[in-house]
């Protein structure tokens, strides 16, 4: 049970400290946006603001500490995360566990409010967008997609 609390802490803190926001790029929740109900929609706005104020009150309870933490440039995202999450208080552990569990159930309640027809047009949309070709290059080419590092790999 520590493990699993340890990573759903961990989550939570890389949503909350990195502002991933709901919905990753807006043009995309725009074009499906058209197609949900009003109810959806609000339930959805609704949401983006609960996240917005609580992130808002977890970053208002870091220490000058945990702050230090996260401005210092010389260590990973990753060796970040870690050290932020071992100096949490039990406040904000408290916080990032109710986050989450807000995060599953607005999810949930989402889907459940989708009609066939929506969850088809969903489905082709996730599904174009996962076949596509161009999927994960940069424009520099820095960036290649999972089909060729597959071959390298074999």
């Amino acid at each position: 049970m520590k493990t699993r609390t340890k990573k759903l802490l961990l989550t939570f803190a890389s949503v909350m400290l990195f502002q991933v926001t709901f919905f990753a790029q807006n043009s995309d929740y725009s074009l499906i946006e058209k197609e949900l109900t009003k109810k959806q929609i609000e339930l959805l706005n609704k949401e983006k603001e609960v996240i917005k104020a609580n992130r808002e009150a977890f970053k208002a309870s870091l220490s000058k500490e945990q702050l230090e933490i996260l401005r210092d440039k010389s260590i990973s995202k990753a060796e970040i995360k870690k050290r932020l999450v071992a100096t949490f208080t039990r406040t904000q552990r408290q916080m990032v566990q109710n986050q989450q569990i807000r995060l599953r159930k607005t999810r949930e309640n989402f889907r459940n409010s989708l009609t066939n027809d929506q969850r088809k047009m969903l489905r082709e949309r996730i599904d174009k967008i996962q076949n596509a070709k161009d999927r994960g290059e940069l424009r520099d080419g820095s960036r290649v997609n999972r089909e060729n590092r597959q071959k390298r790999r074999n």
